[in-house]
């Protein structure tokens, strides 16, 4: 965890390319940050790989951990592929139940119209061993075939079922649908994602504060994540709002590739399932964008992504303007979630490090 940036040249200085990463990126001769196809044709390619990633993690799924598919009808009609992660439970003496598990929720990336849960299955699996969470991973619809906000909606909605279930007591009567017995959301209740995913899960957590869910969120892990709408930037944070042009031409993410996801999801700027820095909070309704009552925060900020700013000043807002407890690692020299594409790197094997002790400070 580091000191955010205070002043404009320290803000841009955070975009200048990192040598080791700029040494990978030229050894592979075809960078990634271009758009391979057009949005349709990529998605083909994303989803035509399912069945390989799925042979890959059963290969690579540890003894200790148990993963179970669900198919969920949500409360607006649809349905959705719920995966649940969690470690076999340690024999505890008699006939005791397993000590109670924090739930955390992960919303993959893919920008509203890529990707599966299993993305994020790795990450799962860690969470589950190093912090013994029952980790629950939904599916949402997607654009273009389904505009925004079917995509929030599904993702509202699943939470509200995860919320249910979890307070429903595993000794009576009915049982749980979906939830392990040991899975308790007063051990935590967490909401997060990278990318598109950190959106989904502060837009989630700001709509649980206008109307309560059956078990409070408790904190929310918000990676690489877009909270501003670029057109629509409140003035006093604007003169900050640099890495949109610093970092338009930037590896892995660019503008031009923002630009083609943007013209498939077909957003409505203002609506408040869009860009959630924007919202008024139940408790707060006259002044936009101070989110007094939101959970503790843990972001991870890359210098280098084109959504830099967008987590620098929420994390700034919400620690100094709202009194919500934050943590912050930034990566200065580095693009948009830098790891999935150079996992070898050593500062990926650093921030894989950095999120499990992100989380140890979420549940602490």
């Amino acid at each position: 965890m580091i000191s955010p940036p205070k002043t404009v040249e320290e803000i841009l200085a955070t975009g200048v390319i990192n040598p080791d990463f700029e040494a990978a990126w030229k050894a592979r001769g075809s960078p990634p940050g271009a758009m391979p196809a057009d949005v349709p044709t990529l998605k083909r390619i994303v989803d035509g790989s399912l069945p390989d990633l799925q042979t890959k993690l059963a290969a690579s799924r540890a003894a200790n951990i148990i993963e179970i598919e669900h198919t969920i009808t949500l409360d607006n009609g649809t349905s959705s592929r719920f995966l649940i992660c969690y470690a076999t439970p340690e024999a505890t003496e008699g006939t005791q139940l397993p000590k109670p598990s924090p739930i955390i929720t992960l919303f993959h990336g893919g920008i509203h119209v890529l990707g599966f849960p299993e993305f994020d299955l790795p990450l799962a699996r860690q969470l589950a061993l190093t912090h013994r969470a029952v980790v629950v991973i939904p599916s949402t619809r997607k654009a273009p075939e389904h505009p925004f906000p079917s995509m929030i909606d599904d993702a509202w909605s699943a939470v509200k079922s995860i919320a249910q279930d979890a307070t429903t007591n595993p000794s009576s009567s009915p049982q749980r649908n979906f939830l392990p017995a040991h899975a308790d959301p007063k051990a935590g209740f967490i909401l997060g994602g990278a990318s598109s995913g950190a959106n989904f899960a502060d837009v989630i957590t700001h709509f649980a504060l206008t109307e309560p869910l059956p078990c409070a969120i408790t904190g929310q892990f918000l990676v690489c994540g877009g909270f501003i709408d670029q057109d629509d930037v409140p003035a006093p944070y604007r003169e900050r709002y640099l890495s949109r042009e610093q970092n338009r031409d930037a590896p892995v993410v660019n503008a031009e590739f923002l630009k083609a996801f943007r013209d498939a999801i077909q957003p409505d700027a203002k609506s408040r399932s869009w860009a959630p820095f924007m919202q008024r909070s139940a408790r707060d309704r006259e002044r936009q964008g101070k989110h007094v009552g939101m959970p503790k925060t843990y972001f991870q900020v890359c210098g280098m992504d084109i959504n830099r700013d967008d987590g620098l000043i929420y994390e700034r807002v919400l620690r100094e303007e709202c009194q919500v407890p934050t943590r912050l690692d930034l990566y200065a020299g580095y693009p948009h979630c830098f790891w999935d594409s150079y996992p070898d790197l050593g500062l990926s094997e650093k921030r894989a490090e950095d999120t499990i002790e992100g989380f140890r400070w979420l549940l602490s």
